[in-house]
């Protein structure tokens, strides 16, 4: 029988004699039942566990651009674009071919405290401060960390929702606080400049006519060019939204710039892109600043097809516009879809 424990079982036995002898006594003897040394199964099992846990390593990438959101209850988050520095911008690692990507990425990038500067119409109009947390995010079709954290932003900036970041840290120098904000909302001008713009372009890129054009505006937001010019980017999609989802045949998406210049609005851009005409990528604004330091900024814009939605960053080249970076797995705008107005 398997005893367990290791106290002494002590067995006493007596041997009586045959008739006419005296009884004989036996001292005894010890028996000490022990258990079966460890395998050495076991042996490996426990020095795994006594192993501390493997350190992760943070992730090798040059400095990256941010998409800062503010939300409804008043925090905010972080969301990597790309790789930026001076060769321009390229994409974030992707999640399948790299282990443990969403744990691995906020170390020695967005650990608590970590600072990043805000900018919004060409200055630098806050701070965002992350509290080191991460998780996946499967917005686009690229899969990226995203990070969480709390805002303060100038007065000034308080109704804006969206920003470019760059992390204090991978700035030069600290950008001055000092600048005023210029201060541009959409108002009823804004709306009408957009439609003026529309309008503009609609016969000129043979577009076909909408019953309004107003109804089929999905989305205005306005930013600054040059010496603080005001500019507008405005989305229109008819037989669609800005979402991901199949189109009618006959629909199509029309997302322009337009800039003040002489106290006249001009249509400065144009991306336009017939559902007919190839895949579908239809473009909504989400923010700009100078980041390349050209003196015109670059747009952050997210573009939504049949399936997916991704990120691009559009920027000026000498007097052309083009795609600066695109999400890998987006999709490229038809043929002749990007123009510039003069």
């Amino acid at each position: 029988m398997r005893a367990k424990g290791f106290l002494p079982l002590i067995l006493v036995l007596i041997i009586t004699a045959s008739a006419g002898c005296d009884n004989v006594e036996w001292g005894g003897m010890e028996i000490h039942v022990e258990p079966p040394p460890p395998s050495p199964s076991t042996l490996e099992v426990d020095a795994e566990e006594a192993e501390e846990p493997e350190r992760l390593e943070p992730i090798a990438l040059s400095p990256l651009v941010y998409l800062v959101e503010r939300t409804a209850d008043g925090d905010a988050t972080l969301l990597p674009v790309a790789q930026f520095d001076d060769n321009g911008y390229a994409p974030l690692p992707d999640p399948d071919e790299t282990p443990d990507l969403v744990e691995r990425f906020p170390l020695e990038r967005w650990d608590a405290e970590t600072e990043f500067v805000l900018f919004d119409q060409g200055v630098a109009v806050g701070r965002f401060i992350a509290d080191g947390s991460s998780r996946l995010d499967e917005t686009f079709c690229l899969a990226r960390a995203r990070g969480s954290g709390v805002v303060h932003v100038h007065p000034g900036a308080t109704q804006r929702q969206r920003f470019l970041a760059l992390r204090r840290d991978d700035l030069p120098a600290a950008p001055s606080g000092l600048q005023p904000h210029p201060g541009i909302d959409v108002t009823d001008e804004l709306r009408n400049r957009s439609l003026d713009a529309a309008r503009t372009l609609i016969p000129r890129l043979d577009v076909p006519w909408p019953p309004s054009v107003l109804e089929i505006r999905r989305r205005i937001d306005p930013f600054t060019v040059g010496e603080s010019r005001r500019a507008l980017a405005a989305s229109f999609v008819f037989g669609d939204d800005l979402q991901v989802g199949t189109p009618q045949p006959t629909g199509y998406s029309l997302f322009l710039i337009s800039a003040e210049e002489d106290d006249q609005f001009r249509p400065v851009f144009s991306w336009y892109q017939e559902a007919g005409a190839g895949p579908k990528a239809f473009p909504g604004f989400l923010a700009a600043h100078d980041l390349r330091e050209v003196g015109e900024p670059d747009l952050l814009l997210e573009v939504f097809g049949e399936e997916l939605r991704w990120l691009v960053m559009l920027g000026r080249e000498g007097e052309e516009h083009r795609l600066m970076y695109q999400d890998p797995c987006g999709v490229d705008p038809v043929a002749g879809a990007l123009q510039d107005h003069s």
